[in-house]
């Protein structure tokens, strides 16, 4: 639920910004600004465990090479990932945006249970539900008012 709020918060302002930067500047500067105030935490809190167990662990799996490699694949793929989101904001509402993103998690969700034969929670299956019943609610009146926008401008016009 935080991570919906903060998305949808991020999509407002990062909208509002581009009047006068395109979506490739905004998604820049934002994640320029997430580094500053992400880095300083992570090293505090997540540092030396993060040095000592994590990398080191996970370099003794599977070998340097292939470490980095993946690092590098995830972190280009997460790249491309929030760049595309940035620049359909450019193109959509927000509101549009964030339903986007709800329709995404729920395919993410039932593409986890078919393909790698996931199990679901009862929790998971409620707020799947809740996430399709909301995307369908929501594009249902938003179909009514551009129906009763349709019908106003046809009897203006007449």
């Amino acid at each position: 639920m935080i991570s919906n709020i903060a998305f949808t918060y991020r999509s407002i302002y990062s909208k509002k910004a581009m009047t006068g930067m395109d979506s490739t500047n905004v998604y820049a500067y934002t994640s320029i600004i997430a580094l500053f105030f992400c880095i300083p935490p992570a090293i505090f809190i997540e540092g030396p465990q993060l040095m000592q167990y994590g990398f080191r662990d996970a370099i003794a799996k599977v070998g340097l090479v292939k470490f980095l490699s993946d690092l590098f694949w995830i972190g280009m793929f997460y790249h491309l990932y929030n760049q595309l989101a940035t620049n359909t904001l450019e193109r959509v509402a927000p509101l549009t945006h964030a339903v986007g993103n709800v329709l995404k998690r729920v395919f993410v969700i039932g593409f986890s249970i078919v393909v790698f034969g996931n199990k679901i929670s009862t929790q998971t299956g409620i707020g799947t539900a809740i996430a399709i019943a909301g995307v369908a609610i929501y594009s249902l009146i938003k179909a009514n008012i551009e129906e009763k926008k349709r019908k106003a401008a046809a009897v203006a016009s007449s």
